[in-house]
């Protein structure tokens, strides 16, 4: 009985595909149908993503997101509506109907609560008759403080100007006036304005000065005396006199006549000239002093003009030497003077700029390196007239920009030279500007192919996805902290080719900005692909090696020189009863029986001293329960990697069980022996009488017996006592090989294969019987146990032969898992 969920959810109803009675027009219809509607569905939200991801200023991209939402989740239904043609999960189905559901009611009621805001959005005309109203509103604003600026400019440019200024009206009241007016009158500039003209003369010309003035104005012709400037006594504020010359001109401002005047102090011009001579002395006395040479060469006439630290730059005396064009030519070094003149020439031709750096002779066996600038004033037809400029020693820049370079290019030689990759990252704009040859090799990318990456996406996406966060992370570290250097890390990064590349890198603060924050980072990092590689190789090792440790079937452990247990898995824990801790506190010594415990110390000695790199020892164990155990033990000593013992690998395996089963065979065997020899001596007097008096009957009954059954029966007696005979002789044998003592060595087969020959030679010849050795070998064994063992083998196959074919009797052997293996046919 199906609960309802698994009803609900049970996927064995009738597809809907039996509605359309699997007809392949109509089923084929619907599924293609639907399959292109769930694909403009799916591709529907992913335009409004675009939409909405381009678009910053969207103020309602929930909307947008629940019409993707909602777009998609039609989309799926339709997909699983083609699932359900051929499965019957309808409830599956129903569940997806359901969420679609969901999503547009929500879509729905969201998109009528903000219906009134989105009203509210301006139409296209709207926002284009709102738009021009903007537009015209700007351009009348951009004219009125165009206006105001101009006004302010010409305030501006009126008290920029070093004379007095002022304009007067037709009834000669003053407008306008301009600080050095003012201050030249003592008055402020406000306190003129309004203020009649007649106010800043001088009482005696104030009289008829009105009326020049008027006539002026009557006939402003330029030739007026008025116009071209006048010295007239004018009067301050606070009555003092003030000489100064006057210059008139009239024009028409908004239909009304206006006099400017622009007024001098007679006692400033005076005081100008003083100056500029004054001036011309400082200049004088400047070049006097600087360290670089000035000279003025008149290219029309040739003639040149230098100054005295010129002259002694050039090595002359200028109280002796007369300045000269060909002066300052012969200083060039020969080397230099071809470039030096041609700069020269292609400044007076095209004006082009003229700044050279050459060797000058300063003394007769002296060159140093100089500089030299000028330029050059042309006439109206591009004509040189006159050049000037300076020359300035820069020898010790030179050679220090020598050094500089020598350096630059022994750091050059050592970053591409180095082994280590290098590069320089800048912070704001995220990407690198510089990397060194080993850079390239490592990577694969030359500067220009990184150029063109960066140019299309970040440097860090080149990094491996796991170790972007971790790199980005210590960039920001860096940049936050300013830190000077970063902890060192280990990232990837996608070689040209497109394999992972490890590197292991460290970073630090290269450069600042004027701000002092972090610029630009410097990086070095090597390739550790192949440590990797090695690390997860020995990782895997280590792996395998503690896999094998701890699951192998015998025992395995470390043992220190001492004898303490360093390391142990758990089958030994198992085999002493030990658990591991306890184990490891003690030694090998302690829990070897003491009767085995000499023999295996003195192997030990074996192996410390040289004489052998392993042993193998059957020994005791004593258990912590006190039980003793048999185990096989192989030990062998480990050389650390300067040739000195470092410590004991010990292999013990558990042989109780076989020793038992050896022990119970070994009284078996003495019982069986004792049988043997006891049964061959207790039988044998009793078989010989039974021979004798059969033999002796038979004899005398030769040819006196008619009855046949007793010649058979006479004749069956004879032979059981012959089988009997050879049973015996069989136990002797047994009981013999039991007591004796096996002597191992190595034989070779062959060798043993004659001697079996010669040993069964009569009864080899008597069955025609042929023995073939496929392959010589070496076995070790007990010459005259193993040959015996061969004897009965053949004995037997002779014995049960098939008479009917020639008997072959070949021997062949095959090495399995280090054991000699013998087949004989």
């Amino acid at each position: 009985m199906q609960t309802p969920l698994e009803a609900f959810f049970n996927s064995s109803y009738m597809p809907h595909g039996h509605c359309y009675l699997w007809q392949p027009g109509i089923l084929w219809v619907n599924v293609l149908s639907d399959l292109l509607i769930a694909t403009a569905y799916f591709s529907i939200p992913i335009a409004l993503w675009i939409f909405v991801k381009q678009r910053k200023d969207l103020r309602f991209k929930g909307i947008f997101i629940l019409f993707a939402l909602f777009i998609l989740c039609c989309g799926i239904t339709h997909l699983f509506s083609i699932y359900t043609i051929w499965h019957g999960s309808y409830g599956v189905h129903g569940i997806l109907k359901a969420i679609t559901a969901i999503i547009s009611i929500t879509t729905a009621l969201i998109l009528f609560k903000n219906i009134n805001t989105l009203l509210a959005i301006p139409s296209a005309q709207q926002l284009e008759e709102a738009i021009n109203r903007a537009a015209t509103e700007k351009s009348r604003r951009a004219h009125a403080e165009q206006t105001q600026k101009s006004e302010a400019i010409f305030k501006f440019a009126l008290e920029l100007l070093p004379t007095g200024l002022l304009i007067i009206d037709t009834n000669q009241t003053i407008r306008v006036v301009n600080n050095a007016l003012a201050k030249l009158f003592e008055y402020e500039p406000d306190e003129l304005v309004g203020m009649p003209l007649a106010a800043l003369l001088n009482d005696e010309q104030a009289k008829f000065h009105h009326v020049l003035t008027q006539s002026y104005l009557n006939q402003p012709e330029q030739a007026h005396a008025m116009a071209s400037g006048r010295t007239v006594r004018g009067k301050t504020k606070y009555g003092n006199e003030v000489w100064v010359e006057v210059s008139l001109s009239t024009h028409d401002f908004n239909n009304e006549k206006h006099v400017f005047a622009s007024v001098n102090n007679t006692y400033e011009t005076i005081s100008d000239l003083n100056f500029v001579f004054e001036k011309s002395n400082r200049l004088q006395r400047v070049i006097d002093a600087t360290e670089d040479g000035i000279w003025e060469w008149n290219i029309q006439s040739n003639d040149v003009w230098y100054s005295n630290r010129l002259m002694h730059m050039l090595g002359v005396n200028p109280d002796t030497t007369k300045a000269d064009f060909n002066l300052w030519r012969e200083h060039i070094h020969p080397d230099d003077k071809d470039r030096v003149l041609e700069a020269l020439e292609q400044h007076v031709t095209q004006q082009q700029k003229y700044d050279v750096t050459y060797r000058g002779q300063v003394s007769p066996e002296q060159y140093q390196w100089v500089r030299a600038r000028g330029n050059t004033i042309f006439d109206t037809d591009n004509q040189p007239l006159l050049m000037s400029g300076t020359l300035t020693n820069v020898n010790y820049l030179k050679e220090l920009e020598i050094e500089i370079s020598e350096k630059s290019r022994f750091l050059n030689a050592i970053l591409n030279k180095s082994l280590s990759g290098m590069f320089i990252y800048d912070l704001p704009l995220q990407r690198i500007t510089f990397v060194n040859k080993q850079f390239c090799e490592i990577t694969g990318y030359n500067f220009k192919q990184l150029e063109i990456i960066q140019s299309q996406k970040s440097f860090i996406e080149l990094i491996h996805p796991d170790d972007q966060v971790m790199l980005q992370t210590q960039f920001n570290d860096l940049f936050t902290n300013q830190n000077s250097e970063a902890n060192s890390l280990e990232f990837r990064i996608q070689h040209q080719n497109g394999h992972w590349v490890w590197c292991f890198c460290k970073q630090s603060v290269y450069s600042f900005n004027d701000l002092h924050l972090v610029k630009e980072i410097i990086g070095t990092f090597f390739d550790i692909s192949d440590q990797k590689e090695q690390k997860d190789k020995i990782r895997s090792l280590s792996q395998d090696f503690y896999t094998t440790f701890e699951q192998a079937a015998v025992g395995i452990a470390h043992v220190g020189l001492d004898g303490s247990w360093l390391k142990a898995n758990k089958k030994i824990c198992e085999i002493l009863e030990y658990n591991l801790v306890e184990l490891l506190s003690l030694n090998f010594q302690k829990i070897t029986h003491p009767d085995d415990l000499d023999e295996d110390l003195e192997l030990v000695a074996t192996l410390m001293s040289g004489e052998q790199t392993q042993y193998s020892i059957e020994k005791r164990y004593i258990c912590k329960s006190g039980r003793v155990i048999w185990a096989y033990l192989t030990v062998s000593l480990v050389i650390d990697e300067w040739d000195n013992p470092s410590h004991f690998i010990s292999v013990i395996e558990d042989i109780t069980e076989r020793k038992e089963v050896e022990s119970a065979l070994a009284e078996s065997n003495l019982a069986l022996e004792k049988f043997a020899y006891s049964a061959s001596h207790d039988l044998q007097e009793p078989l010989r009488k039974i021979s004798a008096f059969s033999d002796s009957l038979s004899d005398r009954l030769v040819g006196k017996l008619s009855d046949p059954d007793a010649v058979y029966e006479l004749s069956r007696i004879t032979d059981a006592a012959s089988r009997m005979r050879g049973m015996i002789n069989s136990l002797l044998q047994l009981s013999r090989y039991s007591k004796h003592q096996l002597h191992k060595e190595q034989l070779q087969f062959s060798g043993l294969v004659e001697l079996l020959k010669e040993d069964l030679s009569q009864a080899i010849k008597e069955s025609q019987c042929t023995i073939l050795l496929e392959q010589d070998f070496i076995i070790d064994a007990d010459l005259n146990s193993f040959l015996q063992v061969l004897r009965n083998l053949v004995t037997n196959s002779i014995r049960y032969r098939d008479e009917s074919r020639a008997l072959v009797v070949t021997f062949s052997s095959q090495t399995i898992n280090d054991k000699l293996m013998l087949t004989i046919n």
